[in-house]
């Protein structure tokens, strides 16, 4: 969302534990999107939870300058993302993300997700619309080249002699699942909603996306 004057905007991810289930948490503070409509857009900031997997790991990128580097691997981001559309006072429409190794768990249609408002009004989704798991495929090219080193025993550069040891194309496959999540009811959303919280979760996990709507902000 975008309106007069600056906008601050937190994504905060973290972590807590209740039982069995990790809930990641994600916030956003922006305008509430009624309070001002000619000045604000009726589409909602867009909340991302940035977590990883020990089983997915990818390798640092090389420095521009460098053909290659020698190899460190950094946890893989998984994106987590949600936002939301007024359609009109009666309507909105959620739109989430989540990527996981797992197809199953990708495929929005198998989490619950639930909407509340600072007044304790709860709802679940009228409809699911446009559902859809894709895989994506990171690929690197891996050498196994000698090190130059210095008389510390320091690595201070590499031969380009990987051709003499060829090694395997490394990869990693995770799964990005997006679907829309449609609330109605009469009047569900007005200029005076404090804030909006979205709970997406299924056995043992759960994301939760809240905007806070601090109308002052927009002159800050």
């Amino acid at each position: 969302m975008r309106g007069l004057g600056a906008l601050i905007v937190c994504v905060v991810g973290g972590l807590a534990v209740a039982g069995c289930t990790k809930t990641f948490h994600g916030k956003a503070i922006q305008p509430n999107p009624l309070a001002k409509p000619t000045e604000t857009l009726r589409s909602s900031e867009k909340i991302t939870i940035v977590r990883g997997d020990m089983e997915l790991e990818a390798p640092d990128q090389a420095a521009p300058s460098q053909r290659a580097s020698v190899l460190h691997n950094h946890r893989y981001p998984l994106l987590n993302q949600a936002s939301f559309t007024v359609v009109s006072r009666d309507r909105l429409r959620f739109h989430v993300q989540i990527d996981h190794k797992w197809q199953e768990w990708a495929d929005l249609t198998t989490w619950n997700v639930t909407l509340t408002d600072d007044a304790g009004r709860h709802w679940t989704p009228e409809s699911t619309e446009h559902a859809r798991t894709k895989i994506m495929t990171t690929m690197w090219d891996r050498e196994q080249q000698t090190a130059q080193r210095n008389r510390f025993g320091d690595i201070v550069a590499l031969n380009d002699d990987g051709w003499k040891n060829r090694q395997s194309l490394g990869s990693l496959s995770v799964f990005r699942g997006k679907a829309d999540f449609v609330f109605y009811e009469r009047d569900l959303f007005h200029a005076n909603v404090r804030w909006l919280k979205l709970v997406v979760s299924r056995s043992g996990e759960a994301f939760e996306f809240i905007w806070a709507f601090q109308d002052q902000i927009a002159s800050e």
